[in-house]
C-alpha cells in the first residue's frame, strides 16, 4: 500500500488528447476504460449557501457640499479549477469515445492530474490592481478553489458596481497556467517559428485596435496557431533519427505536443495581455488560452523575428496546458448580494477564505475584531470555502482584525497553527489561508538505466522492487513525519509534507532499499534541497541504485542525471527562447504485504542478521534483516518505541521476538573482540 502522504500519479498516455465534451477536456490513460479529464475553464467557487464565492465592495466619502460619490472599491473572486464532470458532459463523452472504440458501459472517468498552477487576474490599469501576493504566484495543486483580491479604482469600482447590478460588462480576465503528468519517449525536437509568416498570418486572423496592435480572443489565438502548424509557419522537426518507427501512429499528437509546449515558453515574446495595451471587448469564447484576450507585439511585419526552440523530453515528464476565462463570461449574470456599498464608511465587509487542497482535511478558524462584530468560529472542509461578516466602525481603517487558525491535514501529521493580525488599512478585512502553500511538494522518480538512456516501462527486471522512505521535520513540529512506500519505474511519487506557516525552513529526506537485479541494495538518506521540484532514484541493471539531487556530486560523463537535475521533472530545454519560468498503489506479486519477504514466525525465538533500514507505513513501522542465507526478512515493529537508531548505519543484530511471533520485544547489537 502506499503510504498516508505519499500519492502514485497517473500520467496521460502516448495517444494524448481525445477531444472535448462540455466544458472538459478528455484524456487518454493506460489504464484500460479508463479516461482522464480536466476542464477547459474554471468556475465560480459557491458559499455555503450556494451563492457564487464574488465580494464586490465599494467605498464611498461625503464631499464639502454634501455629495456622496465612490471613491474606491475592492473585490474578492473565488474559483474553483476542478469542476465535477456533469452528467450531460458524461453523455456527450460516451458518445464520442464509443465511435473510437471505447465500450461506454466500462467507462471510467478520473481528475487529470496536475500540479504547479500559476494563477494570474489581468485588470486594466485604469480600474484597478491585483493584490501582488494573490496575483501571479505558485498556487501549488490547481485541483480545487482559488482566490483573487482586487483594489478598484475610482472607474473600476463603478464599473464593477454597474456590472453588478446592470449585468454589463467587466473588462478583464483570469489566466491559470498548470503541469499535467504525460508518458512521452525519450526524444527531442526543434520548433522553428517562422516570424514574418506568423506576422501575415495573425494580421489576417486578428482585429486591429486603435493604436494599430493586432488582437484577439485566445479561441482565435488558438485556431490561428494550430492553422500555422499545419501550413509551415511553425514548424517541428525531430532530432536525431527522427521520429522512431513504433511511434509513427502518434506522429500528429507528439508534433502537437511539442508545438503546444513551444507555445508555453514562447508566448510571452509574442503576445502580451490585452488591457496592458489598449481597452478592448473580452472575447467569451473558450480554447487553449480560455476566454482572455491577446495582442501580437509585433505591430509591422518588419517587426517580426524567428523563434527557435530546442525542446527534450527524458521519460514520464511534466507539461505545460492553460485554462483562461474572462471577467465578463465568469461574472456576467452576478446577484447584488455579492455587492457591498459602504455609506460613508460606516460599514465592511471581512472576507475569510480557506484555499483548498488535497491534503487538507479542515480548519478551524477564529475570527476576532477590534470592534464592530462579535467573534466568530467557521470550520472549513476539505473543499475549502469563503465566509463574509458585515463589521461596523466609525472608522473601519483601524480595525483590527485577527484570525487563528488550525490547520488539520489528512496524513497523520501534527495540526498546524496560524495566526494573522492585520488592521483593515492593511488588507486586515482579506484573510487568506493559503493551505496549499502550507504543503511542501517534491517529485520523487524513479528511472531504470542503460548508460545515459531510460528504459521506458515495462523494461525493469522482474522480481525488482524498492521501498522509498521519506521524512521531514522542522521547528514546527514535534517530532520528524516519516513515511515509506514501494516506488515503481514510470509513475513518480510525491512527497509531501507540513511546512512550517511562518517561514522557518525544515529539512526533507529520502532514502530507498530493495532488490535490483537479485541483489538487496541500499542507498543511504540524502537531503532533500527545498529548490528541487523533483528528485530521482537512477536503477541499473548491475544492480546499482543512486539518489539524485541539485546537489548531488555527478560525474563528467553522467549526463542523464544532469538532465534530469537541470529538467525538474519537466522537459529539458536546450535553446532558443528563456523558458517559462497515487491513487493506492495495486497489488502484484512480489509486491504486496504478503509477498514483500518471509513473514515473521519467530513465536519467542531469537532472529540473528544485519539491519537494511526501518519502513515507515500505514500498518506501522518494520524492520528489515538481511539474514545469514542472504535472504530478507521483515520484522514488525512497536509504533510506541523510538527506532530512529536503525534508520542509517547497517549493524548486526539479535532480534528477541514476542511470543506471538509478529513484533519484536527487543534487539541487541552483539560486541565482538
Amino acid at each position: 500500500m502506499m503510504g498516508t502522504f505519499l500519492t502514485e500519479n497517473v500520467p496521460v498516455s502516448l495517444a494524448g488528447t481525445l477531444g472535448s465534451a462540455g466544458n472538459f477536456r478528455l484524456f487518454a490513460c493506460d489504464q484500460p476504460d479508463v479516461v482522464l479529464y480536466v476542464a477547459k475553464t474554471p468556475t465560480l467557487m459557491l458559499d455555503r449557501d450556494g451563492q457564487p464565492a464574488v465580494a464586490v465592495t465599494t467605498y464611498t466619502t461625503q464631499a464639502a457640499d454634501g455629495s456622496v460619490k465612490v471613491t474606491s472599491g475592492a473585490a474578492t473572486i473565488g474559483v474553483n479549477t476542478a469542476p465535477p464532470l456533469d452528467q450531460a458532459a458524461i453523455d456527450e463523452a460516451k458518445a464520442r469515445l464509443g465511435q473510437l472504440g471505447y465500450d461506454p458501459a466500462k467507462l471510467r472517468f478520473l481528475p487529470l492530474t496536475t500540479q504547479k498552477g500559476k494563477a494570474r487576474l489581468n485588470l486594466a490599469t485604469v480600474a484597478g490592481e491585483p493584490d501582488r501576493a494573490h496575483n501571479e504566484r505558485d498556487v501549488g495543486n490547481p485541483g480545487g478553489s482559488l482566490s483573487f483580491l482586487a483594489s478598484l479604482t475610482e472607474v473600476g469600482a463603478l464599473e464593477w458596481s454597474q456590472g453588478i447590478k446592470q449585468h454589463t460588462r467587466i473588462t478583464g480576465d483570469i489566466t491559470i497556467q498548470f503541469d499535467y503528468l504525460r508518458r512521452v519517449p525519450d526524444m527531442g525536437a526543434t520548433v522553428r517559428v517562422h516570424g514574418q509568416r506568423v506576422f501575415d498570418h495573425f494580421s489576417a486572423a486578428l482585429q486591429a485596435s486603435y493604436n494599430g496592435f493586432f488582437y484577439g480572443g485566445s479561441a482565435k489565438i488558438e485556431a490561428a496557431w494550430d492553422e500555422l502548424s499545419r501550413n509551415g509557419g511553425v514548424e517541428v522537426v525531430f532530432q536525431g533519427q527522427g521520429l522512431p518507427p513504433e511511434l509513427e501512429k502518434y506522429r500528429q499528437e507528439m508534433v502537437t505536443t511539442f508545438t503546444k509546449q513551444a507555445t508555453a515558453i514562447l508566448f510571452d515574446q509574442i503576445f502580451a495581455p490585452m488591457p496592458q495595451v489598449a481597452p478592448a471587448e473580452p472575447d467569451k469564447s473558450g480554447g487553449i488560452f480560455g476566454g482572455a484576450n491577446f495582442a501580437l507585439k509585433w505591430q509591422k511585419k518588419t517587426d517580426a523575428i524567428d523563434l527557435v526552440q530546442d525542446i527534450q523530453f527524458r521519460g514520464t515528464t511534466w507539461l505545460t496546458e492553460t485554462m483562461d476565462v474572462s471577467l465578463a463570461a465568469l461574472l456576467g449574470d452576478l446577484p447584488q448580494s455579492c455587492l457591498t456599498e459602504i455609506p460613508a464608511q460606516q460599514a465592511f465587509d471581512s472576507v475569510v477564505v480557506v484555499d483548498a487542497d488535497p491534503m487538507l482535511s479542515n480548519a478551524a478558524v477564529s475570527m476576532t475584531w477590534s470592534e464592530g462584530r462579535s467573534p466568530v468560529a467557521p470550520v472549513f472542509g476539505s473543499e475549502g470555502g469563503q465566509q463574509r461578516y458585515t463589521v461596523v466602525s466609525t472608522n473601519p481603517n483601524a480595525v483590527t482584525v485577527t484570525c487563528n487558525t488550525n490547520i488539520n491535514y489528512k496524513p497523520r501529521w501534527p495540526v498546524v497553527v496560524h495566526r494573522q493580525s492585520r488592521p483593515v488599512s492593511d488588507r486586515g478585512n482579506s484573510m487568506v489561508i493559503k493551505s496549499a502553500a502550507s504543503v511542501g511538494r517534491q517529485d520523487i522518480f524513479l528511472f531504470i538505466r542503460e548508460g545515459n538512456r531510460i528504459l521506458m516501462p515495462p523494461a525493469n527486471i522482474s522480481g525488482d522492487y524498492l521501498v522509498l522512505n521519506v521524512s521531514y521535520e522542522g521547528p514546527h513540529l514535534p517530532v520528524p513525519v516519516r513515511d515509506s512506500a514501494h516506488i515503481d519505474a514510470g509513475a513518480p511519487v510525491e512527497f509531501a509534507y507540513p511546512l512550517d506557516p511562518d517561514g522557518r525552513p525544515g529539512i526533507a529526506k529520502f532514502s530507498a532499499f530493495g532488490v535490483i537485479g537479485g541483489q538487496l541494495k541500499r542507498a543511504g538518506e540524502q537531503v532533500i534541497p527545498q529548490t528541487d521540484s523533483a528528485v530521482f532514484i537512477l536503477a541499473t541493471r548491475g544492480g546499482d541504485i543512486q539518489l539524485v539531487t541539485s546537489e548531488t556530486i555527478l560525474g563528467e560523463s553522467d549526463n542523464l542525471a544532469a538532465d534530469l537535475v537541470r529538467g525538474q521533472g519537466r522537459p529539458v530545454v536546450l535553446s532558443g527562447g528563456p523558458a517559462g519560468s497515487p491513487a493506492p498503489e495495486t497489488t502484484r506479486a512480489g509486491r504486496n504485504g504478503s509477498n514483500r519477504g518471509p513473514s515473521s514466525n519467530g513465536q519467542g525465538r531469537v532472529i540473528s542478521g544485519r539491519t537494511i533500514g526501518i519502513e515507515y507505513g500505514s500498518p506501522g513501522p518494520a524492520l528489515w534483516l538481511r539474514l545469514p542465507d542472504g535472504t530478507s526478512q521483515r520484522i514488525g515493529l512497536r509504533s510506541s518505541e523510538n527506532w530512529s537508531a536503525f534508520e542509517h548505519d547497517s549493524r548486526d543484530v539479535k532480534v528477541y521476538m514476542e511470543p506471538a511471533g509478529e513484533f519484536a520485544e527487543r534487539i541487541y547489537t552483539p560486541l565482538t573482540v
